[in-house]
């Protein structure tokens, strides 16, 4: 019950994260440096030993479902690709024995520019999808990794805060 309880917590701490960028975008950062706040969290639930796949895969279609609700998006764009980055996060942890406030960053930069470009190429066969030429893609897929990067030792800090069970192993 305890485990249920710190994903509630933590989906609702997504949720008015989401709320304030939603209401604060132009001030909070430019448009190609805007971070994805959702996807370190479902980061550092795939890469936590202790969560139940089950529970962190339900945690982070919900938090891909309010990015959807709030990007205005179709629903399951984003919910579809937040889980499969909860699904690689799990791998990566699982094939690597380091963590640290590096591997954090580096794993966020390196996934959030894979699903990213992920999400682009879904959006680009969504009907009245945003196209975008090759080169302000590029440049703000690798922008909005790098913000992400920035800002994920911070976000996976607040969820080793809010579930213990979501604590790094000794390295």
């Amino acid at each position: 019950m305890r485990g249920t309880r710190a994903s509630i917590i933590i989906v609702a701490v997504v949720f008015a994260i989401l709320l304030l960028q939603s209401v604060f975008s132009g001030l909070l950062a430019p448009h190609p440096f805007s971070p994805y706040f959702g996807l370190p969290f479902v980061f550092a639930l795939g890469t936590a030993p202790g969560i139940p796949v089950l529970r962190g895969a339900a945690t982070a279609f919900a938090i891909g479902y309010f990015y959807d609700f709030f990007s205005g998006n179709p629903l399951g764009l984003h919910t579809f690709v937040f889980v499969v980055g909860y699904f690689s996060a799990s791998l990566i942890g699982y094939l690597l024995s380091f963590r640290g406030i590096v591997f954090e960053m580096v794993l966020t930069f390196v996934l959030t520019l894979l699903l990213g470009g992920l999400l682009e190429l879904i959006r680009g066969f969504t009907p009245g999808g945003i196209a975008r030429s090759g080169g302000s893609l590029t440049i703000a897929l690798f922008a909005s990794s790098f913000a992400t990067a920035l800002l994920a030792p911070i976000l996976f800090a607040l969820v080793r805060g809010v579930d213990p069970e979501s604590e790094r192993a000794p390295t």
